[in-house]
């Protein structure tokens, strides 16, 4: 164990991203609240499939011998390793967001993406109903963002389970696998739109395939007439959704997360338990209470 203020260091999916960025900032909070017990350096590659990059931060990390590591972690499997030598060594780690298939970890800080998910699914029947659009025989398809991440996969199991499970005459079009690329997936969007004109609805499972769908939705002149929900939020998504075009997101809570993982390695640290599994909520968000105070404080948390 260090000596006090305890060096933690925080390592995200991506650095391009907002919900990233939130999350380093709410590990910032907790250091700039408690400077006496603890000092939060970042980390974090570009983008989200600069997944290699990601493993070799952490094991550089590692080799540095903070006293605590907290990391949202994109593969589910290739940062066990270090993960492991960090334990092994007496450091703790935390892991947000994505669980690894692993338990030698401290505590894990999550959305329950499944339920989270499928809560996408209920809002969206009912956008159907208000707009007058049957789904019944209709299609709908999910946007996945990385083929490496257990969370990703998840958020869409659990969008396509309920969706299915709501409308079992609903086709379900094939997974459109896009590599968090925005630019390929308002193409991909679009192209889906135009090739079958029975597609009402699409989901996102993270801000940089939000942003893509809702370019394509506009592209195609599909605003309305597709409903498309994305997890997490950006200025981009957040426009899209006042202007109509995305019909919702499911907004977590990037900067609690962050801010607890710092926290909790420092209690560990202190000598004192933490829970194992923390699922920090998600929240539906939709033109009719994007405006309120209260989601207004998570889509934006560092004002």
């Amino acid at each position: 164990m260090g000596k006090k203020p305890y060096e933690v260091a925080v390592i995200v999916k991506a650095l391009n991203s907002d919900f990233w960025q939130t999350m380093l900032n709410g590990a910032k909070k907790a250091a700039k609240e408690h400077p006496e017990l603890l000092k939060v350096t970042t980390y974090g590659p570009p983008e989200e499939s600069d997944i290699a990059l990601q493993v070799e931060i952490l094991e550089r990390v590692v080799e540095s011998e903070p006293d605590g590591i907290a990391i949202a972690s994109t593969s589910n499997d290739l940062t066990i390793p270090a993960i492991d030598a960090a334990m092994k060594k007496g450091i703790p780690v935390v892991t947000m967001d994505n669980r690894i298939r692993s338990d030698n970890f401290v505590s894990f800080l999550a959305t329950d993406s499944v339920n989270a998910a499928a809560s996408a699914a209920d809002a969206m029947l009912g956008d159907w109903k208000k707009a007058g659009i049957s789904p019944e025989g209709k299609k709908f398809v999910v946007i996945n963002s990385s083929r490496e991440s257990k969370v990703d996969q998840d958020r869409d199991r659990g969008f396509m389970e309920r969706m299915k499970a709501l409308v079992p005459s609903m086709t379900m079009l094939d997974v459109q696998y896009v590599e968090n690329d925005p630019v390929l997936t308002a193409k991909v969007t679009k192209t889906l739109i135009e090739e079958n004109p029975d597609l009402i609805g699409i989901f996102a499972d993270n801000d940089m395939t939000g942003v893509g769908i809702s370019r394509g939705i506009a592209n195609a002149g599909a605003a309305g007439r597709v409903m498309a929900y994305a997890f997490d939020a950006n200025e981009e998504e957040i426009r899209a959704v006042k202007d109509g075009v995305l019909t919702g997101m499911v907004v977590q809570d990037p900067m609690g997360i962050g801010y607890k993982s710092a926290m909790f390695l420092t209690q560990v640290l202190e000598g004192g338990t933490v829970p194992k599994d923390v699922d920090t909520g998600a929240t539906i968000v939709t033109k009719d209470n994007i405006d309120d105070p209260t989601v207004h404080k998570l889509l934006y948390p560092n004002e």
